[in-house]
């Protein structure tokens, strides 16, 4: 058999530049690939120092990733239980060490979520390789989180089936994979959603539109949602007082009486849009506000991930993805912040009896990616009169 050429690339926000390397016909049926990387912590820097940093294996029945301790070549190693692959947080899925500077995962086929599908001529096995950094015990986090897709190919010469693959399926391409950083957005959107609105100034009851995105460089998609908003006269999501319109995915300001909030059905994996009234708080002339949303992704290909963005329509919960009986969540939900609620209801903006984090609180998903996002000052003028002028108001002639 004659050495097999592949390539692989590292993406960084932009393509770094391909390596190549050979593969003999190997023993025990496994094949190798290595990446360039360049993370540096200038921007201005991220071209100067290539490393190899992860390499791949693609064995018959299983994936072999080795991972260098100093992971993003910055001369300070990562914590490998801080590594895993896929959304599985069990013991087998996370990486082991190998050596001093070495840590490797090896798993199945079929373990650790790993998806796969078929080409004309292609067996596809894809997973993600995450690096999601803990606080230390004083609240700092010194790495970004990253993504790894990993990616291994296999000639198509049999049907797939539960069992391990025959010897006879030689990988002929090994993984390419990406390590970057994950780009969430919230912006404020023209009425057409073509452009990001350039003032931030409605009138009470216009509608706001807000668009959520995510971007990522490799082609593995992910699906983006809304797990909570809250709006807050000043950037503190904790201040008072506060109104919380979205929780876990509902869209609870879509209940009141009236309301034309609403979810849009989604049209982009990597994009989902919400529509709200403008509104202000009680006894407050300064008509600003700041909105916050916590944003999380996962894997399009993630069955079973509840992540949801609902929105009550004609009586019942809708789902702006198709799939409505993930919404049944939703009325438990409106009742107990409903419940919190203070005087001024139904646009009350209720303080828990104790302090919870207002992002991490009920239903708890599992969520690869996630981050908080703020829009605002957001003023709020005075609705527009749509009929003739009070006699008093009209000018002198």
């Amino acid at each position: 058999m004659e050495p097999l050429c592949f390539g692989v690339n590292l993406l960084v926000g932009l393509f770094l530049s391909g390596i190549c390397a050979f593969a003999f016909p190997p023993t025990h049926f496994s094949q190798h690939a290595s990446f360039q990387t360049a993370l540096q912590s200038k921007p201005s820097e991220q071209q100067k120092q290539q490393v190899n940093t992860v390499s791949v294996a693609c064995h018959p029945d299983s994936l072999e990733i080795t991972i260098k301790a100093d992971m993003f070549a910055v001369g300070a190693p990562v914590n490998r239980e801080e590594l895993r692959l896929g959304v599985d947080h069990s013991d087998s899925c996370r990486a082991a060490a190998s050596s001093e500077d070495e840590y490797r995962i090896v798993v199945g086929l079929v373990d650790c979520g790993t998806k796969h599908w078929m080409t004309e001529d292609s067996l596809v096995y894809t997973n993600l390789l995450i690096y999601s950094p803990e606080a230390s015990p004083n609240g700092l986090i010194r790495m970004d989180e990253a993504v790894v897709p990993i990616e291994c190919h296999y000639g198509r010469s049999y049907s797939l089936s539960s069992s391990s693959l025959m010897p006879t399926w030689i990988p002929f391409t090994s993984t390419q994979a990406a390590v970057e950083t994950l780009a969430f957005n919230l912006r404020l959107m023209t009425n057409d959603w073509m452009h990001e609105r350039s003032a931030n100034m409605f009138h009470l009851g216009e509608p706001i539109s807000i668009e959520a995105s995510v971007r990522v460089g490799h082609h593995m998609g992910l699906r983006v949602f809304i797990s909570s908003c809250v709006a807050t006269l000043q950037p503190d999501i904790y201040s008072e007082p506060k109104y919380i319109f979205v929780e876990n995915g509902c869209l609870l300001d879509s209940q009141l009486p009236g309301s034309k909030a609403h979810f849009l059905t989604r049209t982009q994996d990597d994009k989902l849009q919400l529509v709200i009234d403008a509104f202000k708080f009680h006894n407050d002339d300064r008509g600003e506000l700041y909105i916050t949303c916590h944003l999380n992704a996962v894997p399009v290909n993630d069955a079973e991930a509840p992540n949801k963005a609902c929105t009550f329509v004609n009586g019942r919960w809708r789902s702006a993805d198709g799939n409505d009986y993930l919404c049944g969540y939703c009325q438990s939900e409106a009742g107990q912040l409903h419940s919190k609620a203070s005087k001024f209801d139904p646009r009350a903006f209720g303080k828990p009896a104790e302090p919870e984090p207002l992002f991490r609180s009920g239903l708890r998903t599992n969520q690869v990616w996630d981050h908080e996002k703020r829009v605002g000052p957001v003023m709020v003028l005075p609705s527009l009169k749509s009929g003739p002028l009070p006699m008093e108001e009209l000018p002198l002639v």
